[in-house]
């Protein structure tokens, strides 16, 4: 290690390896510290899960290598998932920023060790993970490491790497002459108005065939190759495990990097759409759905997978949020799948229809229903077969339309939008949980396209506005959240109240999530009507009088009762949000004795706001002594009107 560098990393050990100006040394705080390891508990929590959910779901790891460890960005959440972690770097300094900073957090299943200590042991690994470190190795170092790595490899080995630089040749000339001379590096750094002692790690790009060769000869199989662009790089991430001693070898001869049976081109998705035609993509679906060799996994969504689990949940409640749903509305789940999210509108009371180009989804969904029974009388589902351009159903005919992660499967997302404008009411609404506008640029989508065949369109909002609009839609809203959730500390929250720097950090969180997520909602029309159904709006003003109190037996009561809110009532009916007179019955002292003494009906046509209407009742016989009867409106199903504000009115009798 040269002393220039070494000095750099003892000097600056965060911002070597994420180069952002808050990582410097003279801009740290505590805050900044737990920011820089938050990058590598996501990095850790999002590796695992990718294995679990790609290539074993039971995988787990007993010790994990971590390859140039750096500060222990990595090695110290790794340690909060497996019970030992071997951390290994060249670097003296680094590796005592990192048993600096696993006292701090407490990591004391880490163990640190030099690349020549770590060089003479023979420990084996179940998970080797080399992640932002090849790139700043001479080739030739850099592939003897990777050999040295798949020798203590046992189980799942991740190595990431550059392999392609885009940059241009006086560019590529002058980082050559940075990393080999200190002076000329030290003039670009003042030049470039940085620290004069900021290190240049140089950008070595390796040759894919190589790796290959190397896993080939080395009895390794690559489960998966992925791509990323960094800047002026191109990025290749490699998911290898020891190939099984039945299974034939791979050939070793050298593969061109354009050969598309390791690295095939890059899928164009308009190319792809205008080449392909619809009965193809459907005839893919199906397949996919006839080809799950059990149906477990699917119906337990959204609880299959602990790590998917939060943003799933996190996603649903957003989309649930713009539907603004109540009981009794027909419901349209376009590409329900396997019906997992049919069956939760189901539950809450809507009528749900089930729409798949899958005719084995729409078995799994009923499927679904049987095994997890409803609670309650609900309205039992639909199940409509879809042939990927009509919805089969009349026009006008749903309230509300869900798309949770599916329309972006759709080859003719205008031709679907015109569809949802023809079937959905006035004032309906159709909610979206999609991928952005880069999706199929992804290398996680150009996997998917390439192996299961299946389309991962992009969602370019502003076409797609342009559309919904010619087919009745008048109004569109983009969610803006955050997955997960920006986890701070104390001190952080306080600071991101006050709109400090937390603030500016929880900003910029929020803004890399959202250029890769579109959850959008498109309402037709005029909005309709609020009504008793949902709980906005739900305001009465109510006036009793009691002719005469009898001593005993039951108390006839006469009532006034004005709509002064925004909502309308729906008939006192036995449907969910009939809006009736209810009364509580209280001591003298204040004590609930009955929360729900009596109901009485209303109106038999519904109350609009600014109506007044009068009723009239009769109480039961109440025990003697001093009583106090609240009045109080409630929306069946839905709650009590005092729960949401509106004033009640107390009468005292005495018996």
């Amino acid at each position: 290690m040269p002393p220039a560098v070494e000095q750099f990393y003892a000097d600056e050990p965060l911002f070597a390896v994420l180069n952002a100006a808050r990582y410097r040394t003279a801009n740290r705080t505590t805050r900044v510290v737990a920011e820089f390891f938050d990058t590598g508990e996501a990095y850790v929590a999002n590796l695992l899960g990718f294995i679990r959910s790609h290539f074993d779901q039971h995988f787990t790891a007993e010790n994990v290598l971590e390859f140039g460890c750096g500060p222990g960005r990595l090695a110290i959440p790794f340690a909060r998932h497996v019970p030992r972690v071997v951390a290994v770097d060249a670097s003296p300094a680094m590796l005592e920023s990192a048993r600096r900073f696993a006292g701090e957090f407490g990591a004391q299943n880490v163990e640190l060790l030099s690349t020549e200590a770590f060089a003479r042991s023979g420990e084996r690994f179940d998970l080797v993970n080399c992640h932002l470190v090849l790139q700043r190795l001479p080739q030739r170092e850099g592939l003897e490491i990777i050999r040295l790595l798949l020798s203590r490899l046992e189980g799942i080995g991740v190595f990431h790497l550059p392999y392609r630089d885009n940059s241009s040749v006086v560019a590529k000339m002058t980082r050559w002459l940075r990393v080999r001379s200190w002076a000329a590096n030290r003039l670009a750094n003042m030049l470039l108005r940085k620290p004069p002692l900021t290190a240049l790690i140089r950008a070595t790009v390796y040759n894919l065939n190589d790796l290959v060769e190397i896993f080939n000869q080395l009895g390794f199989e690559s489960l998966q190759v992925t791509t990323a662009a960094h800047d002026q790089l191109e990025t290749a991430t490699f998911f290898v495990r020891r190939r099984k001693a039945a299974e034939p070898q791979a050939p070793t001869h050298p593969v061109r990097a354009d050969d598309s049976s390791l690295f095939p081109s890059h899928i164009d998705i308009r190319q792809l759409v205008a080449s392909t035609p619809l009965e193809e993509w459907n005839r893919r679906a199906e397949e996919y759905f006839a080809g799950l060799p059990n149906w477990q996994h699917h119906i337990a969504k959204p609880f299959n997978n602990p790590d998917e689990t939060p943003g799933l949940l996190i996603n649903f409640a957003v989309l649930l949020q713009g539907l603004r749903l109540t009981p009794g509305q027909a419901v349209l789940d376009f590409g329900a799948g396997t019906g997992w999210l049919s069956r939760y509108l189901t539950q809450l009371g809507c009528r749900a229809i089930l729409v798949d180009v899958s005719a084995t989804a729409l078995r799994i969904a009923e499927e679904t229903y049987r095994q997890i029974p409803l609670i309650g009388d609900r309205p039992a589902p639909t199940y409509l077969h879809f042939d990927g351009r009509r919805i089969e159903l009349p026009d006008e005919s749903v309230d509300r339309i869900v798309c949770f992660d599916a329309f972006h499967h759709a080859p003719n997302p205008e031709e679907i939008l015109r569809e949802f404008g023809r079937i959905l009411r006035p004032g309906g609404i159709a909610s979206f949980a999609e991928p952005g506008p880069t999706h199929s640029q992804t290398a996680q989508s150009q996997f998917e396209m390439r192996t299961y065949g299946v389309l991962e369109n992009d969602i370019d909002l502003p076409h797609l506005w342009k559309t919904a609009q010619e087919a009745g839609f008048t109004d569109l809203r983009v969610a803006a959240f955050n997955i997960p959730p920006f986890q701070v500390s104390l001190a952080a929250f306080q600071d991101l109240l006050e709109g400090g720097r937390t603030y500016t950090h929880w900003a910029d969180r929020t803004r890399d999530f959202l250029r890769h997520v579109r959850n959008f909602v498109l309402t037709k029309g005029d909005a309709a009507q609020p009504d008793s159904r949902r709980a906005e709006g739900l305001r009465a003003a109510i006036t009793v009088e009691i002719p005469e109190e009898p001593s005993e037996g039951p108390l006839a009561f006469r009532a006034t009762v004005a709509n002064i809110g925004s909502a309308a009532w729906l008939p006192s009916t036995d449907e969910p949000g009939a809006v009736w007179l209810g009364c509580h019955l209280y001591d003298a002292t204040g004590h609930l004795l009955n929360f729900e003494l009596a109901r009485f009906p209303i109106s038999a046509a519904g109350v609009a706001p600014d109506q007044t209407v009068e009723t009239a009742g009769v109480l039961p016989a109440l025990p003697s002594g001093e009583h106090r009867l609240e009045f109080d409106c409630v929306a069946d199903q839905v709650t009590w009107f005092s729960q949401v504000g509106s004033l009640t009115t107390m009468i005292q009798v005495r018996r």
